[in-house]
């Protein structure tokens, strides 16, 4: 079916016009029609009554005559009520129809024959008994009549259809034609950066919604891409940040190699320049693990994690008293005994605390200490790193935790980092909850603290 409907919205639309308009002419042309000869006959029906006495009278006299010459579009027949049989020989049988109906009480039905060569036919009760008994009416319609009649309705059909058609052109199919060429515009340029040209189409329907869809879909594909080249462009600067960071300990890490492959060398100086070389490029690419992890939407709060601080700084305590040693910088921590319990991922605390603990290590000197001190307040931890390094100038603490800041001193003192550490401790605590802070000690130093809301330390649901 649908194979034979015509296609696009245009055709469509002129189709159901004119199908409309054909059905509504045909159904007003045959209720009009069946109106008209209705009147019509009731009309018969009011006049025959009148003519009783007369035709009566005439059938008597001569009942095979009777009414004989009247024509061929006219004729009156009479009928003996007991045989229903004409009076006049040859005459036509009389409507079996409108026979019941006259006996069901109806004084002189009639009806229109539609494709019989009579135009219709009414019947009346003359008299109870005789060849006269029942009178019927026959009327014809000519052929010209019937063609008259035809052409008017089919003309009046054509008529509507071309008038359906024009009006639904005028008012149906152009408009909606025209913010449809509006949309496929606006479509063939969504998400260009130039070229687009919204639809504007404020509507309440199915094209006006169409049109604010594709709206935003644009500003969301715009934005998207804005994003996506930020990211491009971040990731790029980070790559070019870490190559830089890279090359620096591995540099120095292959000349100490190479000077102790050939046994020329202060051998314990160079170990010690090439562990830390190692140490930094472990914590390196374990701080660019968790950036790519929060740079993807990584939560340290989803599926409400617990973690014990306590334990993570007896751990982050013990291996960096190690590479303090080193160095010869003292590492402690001191805990409460019992368990504080904080909500975060486990592995994003420690590293976060780590990188804190890290960067003391690596930027303080020969001699120095580190402390790391948890301790409880109420109902909130507070966490304190602190270092007698050469600290940070009062003028750069606001800058601390960017992610390309690095102080003076420290670029001086060591080439390598980008302060990528402090950046992702910065991110993690905020994205945890927590609050934290730099200050500068006295009479040199730094003091980092971390704090947060205590929670119970059993797992939710």
């Amino acid at each position: 079916m649908t194979r034979l409907l015509p296609r696009g919205i245009s055709g469509r639309v002129v189709f159901a016009a004119a199908l409309c308009a054909a059905l509504s002419v045909a159904i007003v042309g045959v209720l009009t029609t069946s109106l008209m000869i209705g009147q019509s006959l009731r009309r018969l029906s009011d006049l025959l009554p009148h003519l009783d006495p007369l035709l009566l009278a005439e059938c008597e006299r001569d009942p095979a005559g009777f009414a004989a010459g009247l024509g061929p579009d006219l004729t009156i027949t009479a009928y003996d009520p007991a045989t229903l049989e004409p009076s006049r020989p040859g005459a036509p049988a009389i409507d079996r129809a409108l026979v019941a109906r006259l006996e069901a009480g109806e004084p002189s039905p009639s009806r229109f024959y539609w494709g019989e060569p009579w135009g219709g036919g009414s019947l009346r009760r003359a008299q109870p008994s005789g060849p006269c008994g029942l009178v019927m009416l026959r009327w014809g319609v000519g052929v010209a009549e019937r063609r008259f009649t035809l052409a008017w309705i089919l003309g009046l059909a054509a008529l509507s259809v071309g008038v359906a058609v024009i009006l639904a052109s005028a008012f149906a199919v152009r408009p909606i034609l025209s913010r449809i060429e509006r949309l496929r515009r606006a479509t063939q340029a969504v998400g260009r950066e130039a070229g687009y040209a919204s639809a504007e189409d404020e509507a309440v329907d199915d094209l006006g919604q169409l049109s604010r869809l594709l709206d935003q879909a644009h500003a969301r594909i715009k934005s998207d891409g804005a994003r996506m080249t930020a990211r491009h462009r971040a990731l790029e600067e980070h790559l070019a940040a870490v190559a830089h960071d890279l090359r620096t300990p591995l540099a120095s890490l292959y000349l100490a190699l190479e000077d102790l492959s050939q046994e020329r060398c202060d051998r314990p100086a160079r170990l010690r320049g090439a562990i830390d070389d190692v140490v930094y490029m472990g914590a390196l690419i374990d701080n660019l693990h968790l950036a790519c992890r929060l740079q993807e939407g990584a939560d340290p709060l989803e599926g409400d994690p617990r973690v014990d601080l306590g334990a993570v700084v007896d751990s982050v305590s013990r291996r960096f008293a190690a590479l303090g040693a080193r160095r010869s910088i003292e590492v402690h921590g001191a805990r409460p005994d019992a368990p504080v319990w904080a909500r975060a991922s486990a592995s994003m605390a420690e590293q976060a605390i780590a990188n804190l603990v890290h960067n003391a290590v690596a930027h303080g000197d020969p001699g120095g200490h580190v402390a790391i001190l948890l301790e409880v307040a109420g109902d909130r931890f507070v966490l304190r790193v602190i270092d007698d390094g050469p600290g940070v100038p009062p003028v750069e603490l606001p800058r601390i935790g960017e992610r390309t800041f690095r102080g003076d001193d420290a670029r001086q003192r060591d080439p390598k980092g980008s302060g990528l550490g402090l950046a992702i401790t910065g991110e993690v605590c905020r994205r945890a909850g927590f609050t934290l802070g730099f200050e500068a000690e006295a009479p040199q130093g730094l003091r980092v603290t971390l704090s947060g809301p205590r929670v119970d330390g059993r797992s939710i649901g």
